[in-house]
């Protein structure tokens, strides 16, 4: 059976910047799960059907790129990852690419953006 709602993890440890994603996630009807760390999305990402993971790059504990190795090297290697940064510098761009990010997004987010590349992921699952 054909699921109608992308499941997206967003995974950031500014709280308001978790919230402000997360709103306009579901302003657009996704079903969207949130966590403030990447050990903690790695358990929601076993215990759900997550479609699509959004993640910061600059977090405590394991940053994003870290979460990203973990993520495509020894989990759940299918599962698109978009980076979010406000750090745009093409060899962190570079990096996250090489270690298994779908896409990067520099902050502040343009969210016309962020659902034009979620839309292709959709795209892709359905």
């Amino acid at each position: 059976m054909r699921r109608l709602q992308m499941k997206i993890l967003v995974v950031d440890d500014d709280q308001m910047m978790l919230a402000a994603i997360s709103k306009k996630l579901k302003d657009k009807a996704y079903e969207v799960s949130t966590t403030t760390d990447a050990v903690e999305a790695l358990k929601i990402l076993s215990d759900e059907k997550i479609d699509l993971v959004i993640s910061d790059v600059i977090m405590p504990c394991i940053s994003g790129l870290t979460f990203v190795s973990m993520l495509k090297n020894f989990y759940f290697s299918k599962v698109p990852l978009i980076l979010i940064s406000s750090y745009n510098q093409d060899n962190l761009i570079l990096m996250a690419h090489s270690m298994g990010a779908s896409y990067f997004i520099a902050k502040p987010i343009d969210y016309d953006h962020l659902f034009l590349k979620i839309r292709e992921f959709t795209s892709d699952i359905n």
